[in-house]
């Protein structure tokens, strides 16, 4: 028999203060635009959150990046410690390339691709239980 795997409201990290006290913590690790937050929680269940910066797009582009995010946690809620609170931050930051003939120009990193979240939130996450 399947398992249903859901997203509840009480599994998501929506509150100002929620979102503090996991970065406060300051325990994270970062593979490429991605950076994920985690902090022990009084619940036996992991919760998430996820916020994306305007360097990655448009609206429409930052909410399939929340979209990525949180089917991977939808995904993988059970493969993960319980116990703790996730944050995912996905931030593109402008990168500096020289040419040859000395100029600087700034170009963004290429957007995640769900594959690349996916595989990526599951590194972080493992390297995160370790320490």
């Amino acid at each position: 028999m399947l398992t249903r795997l859901y997203f509840r409201k009480s599994q998501r990290l929506v509150s100002e203060d929620d979102f503090r006290r996991v970065l406060s913590y300051r325990r994270f690790a970062c593979r490429g635009p991605l950076r994920l937050y985690m902090a022990p929680n009084e619940l036996n269940s992991p919760r998430f959150g996820v916020s994306v910066s305007r360097s990655c797009g448009n609206a429409v582009i930052r909410n399939r990046l929340k979209r990525f995010g949180r089917e991977v946690f939808r995904l993988y809620q059970y493969k993960i410690p319980s116990g703790y609170d996730y944050i995912l931050i996905i931030a593109r930051k402008k990168r500096k390339i020289s040419s040859d003939g000395g100029n600087v120009s700034e170009k963004h990193r290429p957007l995640p691709r769900y594959k690349d979240v996916e595989s990526d939130f599951l590194k972080m996450v493992r390297s995160l239980e370790k320490n």
